[in-house]
């Protein structure tokens, strides 16, 4: 009998992660990667040894409150990242810094404006799933060209974005959201 819930347990622990951490097939042949493993902080760095405030658990990247902001060791121009992810209660705030420390809001308020160009895009909290369902985004940046789309509606695209070249990062803020499916096409440069 404990042979068989060992088995099961190993199902249940893969099916976990591999729901964490999913990449079709159409993305992968689109050239895209996953961008967390589901299992480690490798690719990412905080300026603590150890990330303060965050975890991974059950092949989630899961911030539990404010502390150090987790940010790329790499540095992107043009790309395509997707992620969902899924704030715990109301009132929740943190944030997507794309290209160094532009920061697309994940507060409720104001949740999907790009700090950087607050005039020309606008926070769409209604785009948005309640505190304990998943949200997904996709930001694109191709040179100044920059877009995000919620939950598969568009919710804006600028072409004023100054910003060339820079890390990805994930806002600490003191409030407790999971990621998940994190997931990157980065562009060629064409000559």
């Amino acid at each position: 009998m404990s042979r068989i819930f060992l088995i099961a347990a190993v199902f249940l622990t893969a099916a976990v992660f591999s729901h964490a951490q999913e990449l079709s097939e159409a993305e992968k042949k689109d050239g895209f990667r996953p961008f967390f493993d589901g299992k480690t902080f490798e690719g990412w760095k905080t300026s603590d040894k150890t990330p303060k405030s965050w975890k991974i658990e059950g092949g989630l990247l899961m911030l539990t409150g404010g502390g150090s902001h987790l940010f790329t060791k790499d540095s992107f121009e043009d790309f395509v990242l997707r992620l969902e992810w899924r704030p715990a209660k109301k009132g929740y705030n943190s944030g997507i810094f794309i290209r160094g420390n532009n920061q697309l809001q994940m507060q409720q308020q104001n949740c999907g404006m790009l700090m950087s160009n607050t005039k020309d895009t606008k926070g769409v909290p209604n785009l948005h799933k309640a505190p304990g369902e998943w949200n997904e985004w996709e930001v694109v940046c191709i040179g100044t060209k920059a877009s995000l789309k919620v939950n598969g509606t568009l919710a804006w695209e600028i072409d004023t974005f100054k910003a060339k070249k820079g890390t990805i990062g994930i806002e600490a803020e003191g409030h407790a959201i999971d990621f998940k499916n994190l997931r990157i096409k980065v562009m060629e440069k064409k000559n």
